[in-house]
């Protein structure tokens, strides 16, 4: 298994003739092996090609989304991460560009970090944007260079081939694969351009980060990443970057033209108002969780009894989830076997849970699968199976090392805890040694959760997910992330809370999302290339 998937999304068009070269470019620079992955996803084209033949060749994994009917970067994003082999996911778009040098670090930080086993981790990596003479100047030295050559243009503000920096791509993140398909990946309500990255990312970081200090009016959007205050949700993506800048891993965005083929950019406004509506609904906005590819147009009937459940992560594995009481199939107090063998074939479902606590057999469906689900003798746990059999028969002769570990597990046991499994064993006239039977519950059939959050699934004995229990990542104040606000952090700004206390900040989150305050920002910081579109504007008009 590669420690990485890279997923790059495309889609050709006559208008945009820069793509096919900038992925043929890609696909003959990467190489894929036994450390990354690299898988071209192909959305709508309105151009014929040969791609899929020579990303092949170069033996990359090609995919195609054949329902797209305009294109769509988070759809290409979501079905890539449905097909990654690795448990480590990094999406690139075709314009961006990182060295190998970079690469390698951020191999060894997923190692460091241990992206494959803790959900919570992350990279963030910043991109810096360049302008147009930089796509053909830089093709004047060794590659090898542009790191360093890009990186001291920036940092001495010469901005010779540097356009503008933005210290979080918020679309290019390094992220644990089961952690993006839980959280439901990119909403692909975001139609065309724009907010679809920015929406998932706050996404990701409500689930996966905790920091002692939040900016100040989350709700705020300074419109470019021309701010220097701890305000905005921007500055809260920033974080995540500034790390990445301390360990000297960017990314670089070539310059293109951005032709409004199909509509494509026409929707950035209306996506705008969609993420800003998510935002202010931050602690509450979910979405559905995605699938991997084998369980991709499966759809599954949770039917629980008392207790309503949420098995979210499970999903990721089995299928769309449609949760029912069983008393929904009941009339009069009687099961009605009819409304539930109809219920099946509406919903036209492929796999069934039931809770071990209802009593039902179901005779003549041979079209689903059936599984029973409960809690575990251990704490925490649960278990999926399609017998209730725990199904140990042999003994397993532990190593020295395994049986240190159960043992230390056992003696971190709660006193009750410990006499429910020494009760089960008991009840069950079980002669199996106690340290191999905890064993195989803990490493062969027990799912796991932690705060309502799955870290390992088994299902009928087959590993869908073994990763490890980690809390939210945390970054204190004195964490480097800081540094760029840490002297506003640490002084007393009198007119801040009054702009508070008197509601003028609610005001100005609002204010901040109007297409007057985008363009009056876009002026002052950027008077030379808020001209360069007027005239462009104008142009296409």
């Amino acid at each position: 298994m590669p420690l990485l998937s890279v997923i790059i999304p495309f889609g050709l068009s006559k208008e945009r003739p820069y793509i096919e070269e900038r992925v043929l470019q890609k696909a003959k620079f990467f190489q894929s092996d036994e450390n990354i992955e690299f898988i071209f996803v192909e959305g709508y084209s309105s151009k014929d090609h040969e791609l899929k033949n020579f990303i092949q060749a170069n033996h990359h994994i090609y995919l195609k989304d054949m329902d797209q009917k305009a294109f769509s970067q988070g759809r290409c994003r979501n079905l890539g991460a449905s097909y990654a082999h690795s448990n480590v996911l990094l999406f690139l778009d075709v314009d961006c560009y990182i060295s190998l040098d970079n690469f390698e670090k951020i191999l060894k930080l997923i190692q460091i970090k241990n992206i494959s086993q803790n959900i919570n981790a992350l990279i963030v990596l910043p991109v810096v944007y360049l302008n147009k003479e930089a796509n053909e100047k830089l093709k004047q030295y060794d590659d090898k260079f542009w790191d360093i050559l890009i990186q001291e243009d920036l940092f001495t503000a010469k901005n010779t081939w540097v356009k503008f920096f933005a210290p979080s791509s918020t679309s290019s993140i390094v992220i644990n694969k089961h952690q993006f398909l839980r959280l439901g990946g990119n909403d692909e309500n975001f139609i065309g351009h724009g907010y679809e990255d920015f929406d998932l990312f706050a996404r990701i970081l409500k689930a996966c980060v905790s920091f002692e200090k939040m900016p100040t009016n989350l709700s705020y959007d300074a419109r470019n990443w021309n701010f220097f205050n701890f305000k905005g949700f921007r500055s809260w993506f920033s974080l995540l970057g500034y790390e990445a800048c301390f360990y000297g891993i960017y990314i670089y965005h070539f310059y293109h033209i951005e032709p409004n083929q199909n509509a494509y950019m026409q929707n950035k406004d209306k996506n705008h108002q969609l993420f800003y509506k998510h935002l202010k609904n931050i602690k509450k906005h979910d979405l559905k969780p995605l699938q991997v590819f084998k369980a991709k147009g499966e759809k599954v009937l949770m039917l629980f009894k008392d207790q309503n459940y949420d098995f979210k992560d499970i999903s990721v594995y089995v299928g769309e989830i449609i949760y029912k009481n069983i008393s929904d199939f009941f009339i009069a107090k009687e099961l009605k076997y009819e409304l539930l063998l109809d219920f099946l074939q509406q919903e036209k479902i492929t796999k069934i849970f039931l809770d071990a606590s209802i009593k039902l057999q179901f005779n003549g469906i041979d079209y689903c699968d059936i599984f029973y689900f409960q809690k575990g003798i251990l704490p925490h746990s649960w278990f999926f199976a399609k017998k209730l059999d725990l199904g140990y028969k042999q003994d397993l002769n532990l190593s020295e090392q395994k049986l240190y570990q159960v043992k230390e597990y056992f003696l971190t046991l709660k006193k009750d805890e410990k006499k429910v499994i020494l009760d089960f064993l008991s009840q069950n006239n079980d002669k199996h040694d106690l340290y191999e039977m905890l064993y195989y519950l803990i490493n062969e059939l027990y799912s796991f959760e932690h705060e309502g959050i799955f870290y390992q699934i088994i299902i009928d004995k087959e590993k869908m997910l073994i990763a490890q229990k980690h809390d939210k990542s945390f970054y204190p104040l004195r964490s480097f992330v800081y540094k760029p606000y840490l002297h506003e952090l640490k002084s007393i700004r009198p007119f801040s809370f009054l702009m508070k206390i008197l509601g003028l900040e609610y005001l100005g989150a609002m204010i901040s999302h109007t297409k007057f305050y985008r363009l009056a920002r876009k002026l002052f910081f950027n008077p030379k290339g808020f001209f360069e579109d007027l005239r462009a504007k104008k142009a296409r008009n």
